[in-house]
């Protein structure tokens, strides 16, 4: 990932930096003092992140909700801060650093979350589920990391095409605009990449 950062600040360095200027610097801002404000409140409302979780925010960005939920879990929690730009997860440690905060961990990563199964509380994906490639392949990871009853929140301009890709992982368990929220179905047929023959497994 770095490699190819510094590949196109080398060959794109003028659209590179606006684009990255754009990215790490006014989406924050707008985040902090618009939309930011008004997602959180849809946390307090249906209590989605509480003291003592694990949270997973996947594709954290610059961590404008990392920082809010790594203060709700407190010390007795933790948050998993996950993005595939390696900028991004340093500007994530930063302002945990600058906050005090030592219940922040990065992940860099664009699927796998590496977390032991059944380990998280709450899976939080911000404007992030539209930009996935392999969208069914990342939801069985989820699945897998999740709670038996654990929640996983998606907020985004999808909304009900987000259930295009849930069937026989998650069952839908809430929705308010475009927050969408899922708890996990009792089971699920995995299927062998190099048979036609599906193998049905439980979890």
């Amino acid at each position: 990932m770095d490699r190819i950062e510094r590949f196109l600040e080398d060959k794109l360095n003028p659209l590179y930096r606006a684009h990255y200027a754009l990215w790490v610097y006014w989406w924050p801002l707008w985040r902090k003092l618009y939309s930011g404000r008004a997602i959180r409140q849809l946390w307090n409302r249906y209590r989605l992140i509480r003291e003592g979780q694990c949270v997973l925010d996947y594709g954290c960005g610059t961590g404008e909700f990392t920082i809010p939920a790594a203060r709700i879990v407190g010390s007795k929690g933790k948050v998993y801060a996950l993005d595939c730009l390696p900028r991004q997860l340093r500007v994530v440690e930063t302002k945990a650093s600058k906050e005090g905060l030592d219940n922040v961990e990065v992940t860099l990563s664009d699927l796998e979350t590496g977390l032991p199964d059944e380990s998280v509380d709450v899976v939080w994906m911000c404007d992030v589920f539209h930009e996935v490639r392999q969208k069914r392949a990342v939801l069985v990871e989820l699945r897998r990391v999740l709670k038996k009853d654990g929640v996983l929140a998606i907020y985004d301009d999808m909304k009900e095409r987000v259930l295009n890709y849930t069937d026989g992982l998650f069952s839908l368990n809430g929705k308010q605009g475009n927050l969408l929220w899922f708890v996990k179905t009792s089971g699920y047929q995995r299927y062998e990449e190099d048979s036609n023959h599906p193998v049905a497994q439980i979890r």
